[in-house]
């Protein structure tokens, strides 16, 4: 296993779950997890701090917004998206 910590910059699944050890837990259900960004870390795909980190647990997910946001999005390596939002 490798000793160096993943890179926040770095969009890569190791990174994106190493991310989410930075990030407090909201919400959690058999088809997604949410995040808050209460530190202010930045988005690993703009590199501008993001709101919330909305995780997918499978391949296949529906949500349903509330508000209009901008977002950014990474994909894993078994398809989940990451959806980064922006208020």
């Amino acid at each position: 296993m490798d000793s160096e910590p993943a890179d926040p910059d770095d969009p890569s699944d190791e990174a994106l779950t190493e991310l989410v050890n930075y990030l407090t837990p909201r919400r959690d259900n058999e088809m997604i997890a949410t995040y808050q960004n209460t530190t202010a870390i930045a988005c690993p795909v703009c590199e501008e701090p993001f709101d919330y980190l909305i995780a997918s647990k499978g391949p296949q997910s529906s949500l349903s917004l509330d508000e209009v946001m901008d977002l950014c999005v990474s994909v894993s390596d078994d398809d989940r998206a990451f959806l980064f939002t922006h208020e």
